[in-house]
């Protein structure tokens, strides 16, 4: 469900009447945990699903933070994932900027998200590298090591939990991340990092904190609100399972979620794109050390909030640039292309400018299977890079493979049964193929890896050997921006 006005009022009905951590009696200390969560990259205030602008963005958040942090002495700040992978800036920058916006932020940790890995391991291990505060991902390994048993290299700052000592209190934090993303990421860009359950990975963390004599233990998910767990976010399972949570921060389903309860432990999440600021009080009571209450809520970040000036003015060259690059011309469109079907013009597009970068990289490919991310029909007039980042919004990279014409027709059939999927054969004929004969198709990174498990035959007939699978280093967007520079006008 995306975000309502009406979730954007709750919340920051919620901040209005919370409590300030100033007002509590002289036995109480309150810890204030600030959080953000799925900021893809955006810096300046964006839109939401539902078209509501000039909101969110990480310059305000830092406005909100820099408030809260005046107000409460004893606090700590998080981030919940998909930092870095969702904009220009962020693109160009290979996520730098947001790292180095977070390092001048102090954010005591943060939490890889599935989006990390869009552009590969290597990207990856740089933002690690690149962080000043550790990066707090539990059920994950590298090369077979799990966090925390990683001794040298870059992915030493990964760790499975923290403790951070705040206001006199011992807080434990753990983090995880998705254990979705072996169904999303191909292996040539995960390079052998490995994502195992989150729930075997918590009850470790939780027991090791046991023997730090924690006050509170606060896990930080980059798994979110759903109605019903999900292979993606299995949260309500994880807390039923595991004892001892007090307070669970989601991320990764782009929700504004101040507050609900699953048993027994107080969870939120605070939206995406920055839209909506987290924030969590714990208080406890100074004389038993007793945590006595929780309390969390979110703030909309709208124009009452402004951009804070050390987040503008450290990151204004990369802005601009970002801007720049966004206006720049990639051609223009003659006559409206129909976006409706799944045979659509837009979809004949885009399958096209994929067989053309095939045919650059000197591989073969008879056809594309492919869809569109129900994109709007396309104007005509002049398109520029911002128009292709709307048409995929998405760092998939072209995959080719050799796959019989039986396999073809039963991947076409699996993603009938997906009723919102528009995915269709593009360059071949579905009844002329014959069952036993191979051909190049061409897929992209995200499909190949099951589609979100909804293309779990996919995923089985590419990773036999006989399919020849391999990655094309180059992404969707790339190659339809390729392909509109070559043609500068298309029908």
């Amino acid at each position: 469900m995306n975000p309502t006005r009406r979730h954007f009022l709750s919340g920051a009905a919620a901040w209005m009447s919370a409590p300030s951590c100033l007002a509590g009696q002289r036995s109480i200390k309150t810890i204030s945990l600030f959080h953000t969560t799925d900021l893809h990259g955006h810096i300046l205030p964006s839109k939401t699903y539902d078209g509501i602008g000039d909101v969110g963005g990480l310059a305000r958040c830092a406005t909100q933070i820099r408030k809260w942090r005046k107000e409460c002495p004893d606090h700590l700040l998080f981030d919940v994932g998909d930092i870095y992978q969702g904009t220009i800036a962020g693109y160009q920058t290979e996520g730098k900027v947001m790292i180095d916006s977070f390092n001048k932020m102090g954010y005591d940790g943060w939490v890889l998200g599935n989006h990390e890995f869009d552009w590969g391991l290597d990207i990856v291990e740089s933002a690690i590298r690149r962080s000043e505060m550790p990066v707090i991902t539990g059920n994950v390994t590298v090369e077979g090591k799990k966090a925390g048993e990683i001794e040298d290299g870059s992915f030493i700052k990964l760790a499975p939990w923290t403790v951070k000592e705040a206001g006199g209190f011992r807080i434990g934090l753990v983090g995880l991340t998705t254990p979705g993303i072996p169904y999303w990421s191909r292996p040539e860009l995960l390079k052998g990092f490995g994502v195992f359950d989150p729930i075997e990975s918590l009850k470790e963390s939780v027991k090791k904190l046991g023997a730090e004599k924690v006050d509170a233990i606060v896990v930080l998910g980059h798994m979110g609100w759903k109605r019903e767990d999900d292979f993606a976010n299995p949260i309500q399972e994880m807390l039923k399972q595991v004892s001892g949570i007090d307070v669970y921060i989601g991320g990764h389903s782009h929700q504004d979620r101040p507050a609900w309860y699953w048993s027994n432990v107080l969870c939120t999440q605070a939206n995406y794109y920055g839209i909506n600021c987290g924030r969590v009080d714990l208080s406890f009571d100074l004389e038993s050390r007793k945590l006595v209450k929780r309390n969390a809520w979110t703030v909309l970040m709208d124009d009452r909030f402004t951009l804070d000036p050390v987040i503008v003015e450290s990151t204004k060259t990369i802005v601009e640039n970002a801007e720049e690059r966004r206006q720049t011309v990639i051609g223009e469109v003659s006559e409206k292309i129909s976006a409706r079907g799944k045979s659509s013009p837009f979809w004949q597009l885009i399958c096209t400018a994929f067989m053309k970068t095939a045919e650059k990289q000197k591989i073969f490919a008879e056809g594309v299977f492919h869809g569109t991310f129900g994109n709007p029909d396309v104007d005509p007039g002049v398109k520029t890079i911002e128009d292709a980042w709307k048409w995929i919004p998405y760092e998939n990279w072209l995959v080719h493979a050799r796959i019989t014409g039986a396999q073809i027709r039963l991947i076409m059939a699996e993603s009938k049964e997906d009723r919102y999927s528009d995915r269709n054969l593009f360059g071949l004929d579905s009844e002329d193929l014959q069952s036993d004969k191979r051909y190049g198709i061409l897929f992209n990174s995200y499909d190949s890896q099951s589609g979100g498990r909804r293309l779990m035959f996919l995923r089985t007939i590419l990773a036999e050997p006989a399919s020849e699978t391999r990655l094309i280093p180059v992404n969707t967007r790339e190659s339809v921006i390729d392909y509109f520079a070559d043609n500068y006008e298309v029908k």
